[in-house]
């Protein structure tokens, strides 16, 4: 007897990203059930903005907690909250033209101010200084006592943080 196989299809503005998003997932180590689930979760989110009558660069975070308030609405016990809605957010920042979420938390102005300097006084594209950026994050219980210096002039502070803490292992670039 054959054996039932579950494949996610994506249907919506996000359709068109689906197979993207999919390799996005793997290449960062993401098991094949992880990959189904995130697959099923953005075509919630994609079924949910074509209802919305809303493109993908309408996805501010008011929207997006719209969403979340429709599917906890609608009974869903998973996938309900703003930290959920990272990994698809992640990707979409990086193939399509975003609102910048506004920082919320002791370190998203650090994250900030990173971010302006990788872009500013780094020059870095946006696919390297994302990958940067994910690391900001996962070292972020270290980052959350600095002291940073903000805009795009000079921060000490947060070169400092680059140098310290996020250069990857293996790397010579100053």
């Amino acid at each position: 007897m054959g054996r039932w196989v579950w494949a996610p299809a994506v249907l919506g503005p996000l359709a068109g990203h689906s197979t993207g998003f999919e390799r996005w997932l793997r290449t960062r180590g993401f098991s094949g059930s992880a990959v189904s689930q995130r697959i099923w979760q953005f075509d919630h989110l994609s079924r949910w903005l074509d209802r919305e009558g809303l493109r993908v660069d309408q996805l501010t975070p008011a929207r997006q907690e719209q969403f979340l308030a429709a599917r906890r609405a609608a009974g869903y016990r998973t996938w309900v909250s703003a930290r959920s809605l990272r990994v698809p957010l992640a990707y979409l920042r990086e193939v399509v033209p975003m609102p910048v979420p506004v920082p919320n938390g002791p370190l998203e102005p650090l994250l900030e101010d990173y971010r302006r300097y990788l872009r500013c006084e780094r020059g870095l594209a946006s696919i390297f200084r994302g990958a940067w950026l994910g690391r900001a994050e996962r070292a972020g219980c270290w980052l959350v006592g600095l002291v940073v210096a903000g805009g795009c002039g000079k921060s000490p502070g947060v070169a400092a943080v680059g140098r310290a803490f996020l250069r990857p292992v293996g790397s010579f670039v100053s």
